[in-house]
């Protein structure tokens, strides 16, 4: 196994179960996945694989090395963060992972400040609401919303940012429309994953109708609340700064979970991420209110 590139194909391919999943993984199109197996397996002089209906299976042979490249990944993990942590200069890439709606909602103005101020860095943004994996280098600075203090990686370095707080939100229009039809019945218009809606955020001033629409992503949440089709919880930052939406009367709002910077035990010792890590912490701080949900749509 002379080519530490081509393990890493083979592993995605052993661990995703097909070659799809694996170019999915590596960001990479099928017949790279392909060729690079089928490189590995020249030069092992074996098959790795033998392709089923159910997908890719390892080979007696595969079973053999899958081990051994798995420790290969370890080490080359350690020694790229190893060198990481001792790079001291400004400039170079720096990859960020952060919440979708946290970038786009909240913090692009502030990324985009960063940036300007130091273009030499590449920032990269890795956008998603699913975590990485910081000790495989899948990003070097994660900002994550965390629910449950005790279940953060104990491997990792975390500060302790900011607390993000929800509210029952609705379009203006409809706020408007049930003044006049006190009786008029609204829906919810629920996250599928999140089931049925807390009780703190039962409105009290509104008839909500048994059935909910269900929606799978947060922007056509937040789109089909805008059109007045029902009302939602929405995080404060999103919410409070749409001037089209509007808090439900009465309604109260509750912390969702706290906002954590993590990083890796080396690579915080970089210069660029210990510089990264002091203005992000500064400006979600300044952003404090409007995370807690205390400041009046008039302030914004």
């Amino acid at each position: 196994m002379k080519n530490w590139d081509d393990i890493r194909y083979f592993l995605a391919v052993a661990r995703g179960g097909s070659v799809r999943s694996a170019a999915d993984a590596l960001n990479v199109n099928h017949s790279t996945v392909l060729r690079r197996i089928g490189q590995l397996e020249d030069d092992l002089g074996a098959h790795v694989f033998d392709k089923l209906p159910s997908g890719y299976q390892l080979t007696d042979a595969g079973a053999e090395i899958l081990e051994l490249a798995e420790r290969m990944e370890i080490t080359s993990t350690q020694l790229e963060t190893r060198v990481f942590g001792r790079d001291q200069s400004l400039s170079g890439q720096l990859r960020v992972a952060l919440p979708s709606s946290l970038a786009t909602d909240l913090l692009m103005p502030d990324l985009a400040a960063f940036s300007s101020r130091h273009p030499e860095i590449d920032l990269e943004l890795l956008t998603s609401y699913e975590p990485v994996n910081l000790t495989k280098r899948q990003a070097d600075v994660a900002i994550r919303l965390v629910y449950d203090r005790a279940k953060l990686p104990p491997h990792l370095f975390g500060v302790q940012l900011q607390g993000v707080h929800r509210g029952v939100y609705l379009s203006r229009d409809l706020l408007a429309e049930t003044r006049v039809r006190p009786d008029m019945k609204v829906r919810w218009l629920l996250k599928a994953e999140d089931g049925a809606p807390p009780d703190w955020a039962q409105p009290e001033t509104l008839v909500v109708e048994n059935s909910a629409i269900k929606f799978t992503e947060l922007q056509t949440q937040v789109a089909a609340v805008k059109a007045s089709m029902g009302i939602t919880i929405l995080p404060c930052f999103i919410g409070d700064t749409e001037p089209s939406l509007a808090r439900v009367p009465e309604s109260k709002t509750h912390l969702y979970g706290m906002l954590w910077l993590l990083t890796h035990g080396e690579t915080r010792k970089t210069r660029r991420v210990r510089l990264f890590a002091e203005f992000i912490k500064t400006r979600l701080a300044n952003h404090g209110p409007l995370l807690a949900g205390l400041l009046e749509q008039s302030e914004l």
